[in-house]
């Protein structure tokens, strides 16, 4: 299970558009853990469409965790994600999505 130590939220709001998003992959990965190149690429695009998601959301103010606007929350969802593929070994993947995004 991925969990994560600093900001706990992350987990509540990957999940929240996993499975808004209808994102079987993601919401596996979630209750298991990046152990390739392909899932850490398959959770990097996906922050990435949460992102453009959340400000959809925002834009359209739709309560998600109790709040119309999360987009505060991103570098949140960065560090995580960034430090959780890193101590994986897959570090790389997750800069080389973010650097085509």
């Amino acid at each position: 299970m991925i969990i994560f130590n600093r900001y706990p939220h992350v987990r509540a709001l990957v999940l929240h558009y996993a499975k808004a998003l209808k994102n079987d992959d993601v919401l596996a990965l979630m209750d298991s853990s990046v152990e390739s190149s392909e899932s850490a690429a398959l959770l990097s695009t996906f922050v990435w469409n949460m992102i453009d998601q959340m400000a959809l959301d925002t834009e359209s103010e739709v309560v998600v965790m109790g709040r119309t606007d999360n987009l505060d929350l991103i570098p949140d969802v960065d560090y995580e994600i960034g430090i959780y593929l890193n101590d994986q070994g897959f570090g790389a993947v997750w800069d080389d999505v973010c650097d085509k995004s």
